[in-house]
């Protein structure tokens, strides 16, 4: 699962990623700063689920930033520094929520053209 994610957890300034279910399970957590992974974990999600159903939100905090963006599949959370490339961010967690999503096979003339 570390693979799916080591392009955003390289991009400078990332502090940290997590990954929930939309059921609130946590699927994926890594932090840079060695974190304590069992704490707070239902606090981020808690933080998620107030957006309602938006589908991607930017905190910006005194000494930080959180990025958050809701996929079909997940949630993803990630934890920047003030000076972070948001829109590397967010290019890459595109990428990266494409990948896990499950698409299913095209029937008939569609599956010659493919996006």
């Amino acid at each position: 699962m570390r693979a799916l994610f080591r392009d955003l957890l390289k991009i400078e300034g990332v502090k940290g990623v997590v990954y929930f279910s939309l059921s609130g399970q946590r699927v994926f957590e890594e932090f840079t700063l060695g974190r304590n992974a069992a704490d707070s974990a239902s606090d981020w999600f808690a933080l998620a689920m107030c957006l309602g159903k938006a589908k991607e939100g930017e905190l910006v905090f005194e000494k930080g930033q959180l990025y958050i963006r809701r996929g079909a599949k997940g949630i993803l959370l990630v934890v920047m520094g003030l000076i972070a490339p948001t829109g590397m961010v967010r290019l890459t967690s595109d990428i990266l929520l494409s990948g896990l999503e499950e698409r299913k096979p095209a029937r008939g003339i569609r599956r010659f053209f493919k996006r």
